[in-house]
């Protein structure tokens, strides 16, 4: 039997296998940029490139929102992505994110139903696959002014008991966004029961990692593997006791680590230094990779043993949002 694994960070509108997204589109009459299903599927996966820039990467994103932009494309689709998991890798627990204001085509479709159409697909899975668990996170975005944000947190919050366990910062750098405005928000959250991350440390250097865990409570951290370059960083990730969500395929595909030989020098400054840290596959479906292959990578570039493999799948199971207290597990 495979051995369960845990992921925390992947993206629910890059974690849709193609033939669903392409069957949901036309189930919607959404009007694609082609009618054949090989260049479709061609588009949305980065099928042959080699590379590609970091706007290439979030330029994508916006076929996969506009499809999942319905209560029923939401439900089908967090539905696909637990139950998929489990079946390609074994992962029993999960914490897919998403931006409702990505779903919802400019305020045409109601927030609220967009959330509880995503929490009604997560229980379908939990009920066919009851030894899964899973919650959801909301994601803000630096795209989108602090007022819109702010709605974000308050429906994370208001269905903290429903099954959204947390929320993320992510999105490309964006003008007049600051990490500091999103100090009370966070401590908000937190207040209310909510865990929080933030993606940092990926796109950024040292520096700006190092900003935004200084303004920011956080539980854990996205990607943040720039903290390598640091020792000083390291060592506050390590007394804030904070769990990175590293994503290799991800990062070495917009070449923020370029080789295998660099990505061997990342993870194990990484691991040597003490910081605790797993592995995720942040957009599955566009990468064409599971948990199962970045696990593969770590052999294959001889980076971690199969005993650090195992303490990283550790790490995970310790580092996941999803409450545990009996009473608070109810939609478990």
């Amino acid at each position: 039997m495979k051995k369960e694994l845990a992921e925390l960070h992947f993206h629910l509108g890059q974690s849709v296998d193609p033939h669903i997204l392409w069957s949901i589109a036309h189930e919607q009459g959404i009007r694609l940029p082609t009618k054949q299903y090989w260049d479709f599927h061609d588009l949305i996966t980065l099928s042959g490139k080699e590379s590609v820039t970091w706007d290439d990467y979030h330029e994508l994103f916006k076929w996969t929102e506009l499809i999942q932009s319905s209560p029923v494309a939401m439900e089908r689709s967090v539905y696909e992505v637990l139950s998929g998991a489990y079946r390609a890798s074994n992962i029993t627990l999960l914490e897919p994110s998403f931006n409702p204001m990505f779903r919802n085509r400019g305020g045409e479709r109601d927030l609220d139903q967009i959330i509880l159409a995503a929490l009604r697909g997560m229980e379908r899975g939990l009920t066919e696959f009851p030894n899964v668990r899973a919650g959801l996170i909301l994601l803000l975005d630096r795209r989108l002014p602090l007022e819109k944000n702010e709605i974000i947190v308050r429906k994370a919050i208001k269905y903290k008991n429903r099954g959204i366990v947390g929320i993320d910062i992510a999105g490309p750098a964006a003008e007049g966004f600051r990490y500091e405005d999103y100090t009370a928000l966070y401590e908000e959250a937190r207040a209310a029961g909510l865990k929080t991350t933030v993606h940092t440390g990926e796109d950024g250097d040292a520096e700006e990692m190092a900003h935004v865990l200084d303004v920011l409570p956080l539980n854990r951290i996205n990607h943040g593997f720039r903290a390598y370059t640091s020792s000083e960083l390291m060592q506050t990730v390590r007394e804030k006791d904070l769990t990175l969500c590293l994503c290799p395929t991800s990062n070495m595909k917009v070449g923020f680590i370029k080789d295998g030989a660099h990505l061997r020098e990342v993870i194990r400054a990484l691991f040597d230094g003490g910081v605790k840290f797993c592995l995720n596959t942040d957009n599955p479906a566009m990468l064409r990779t599971t948990l199962s292959r970045e696990i593969e990578l770590m052999r294959k570039h001889e980076v971690l043993s199969e005993e650090e493999i195992d303490q990283t799948v550790r790490w995970a199971f310790e580092a996941t949002f999803i409450p545990t207290e009996p009473d608070k597990n109810l939609y478990l």
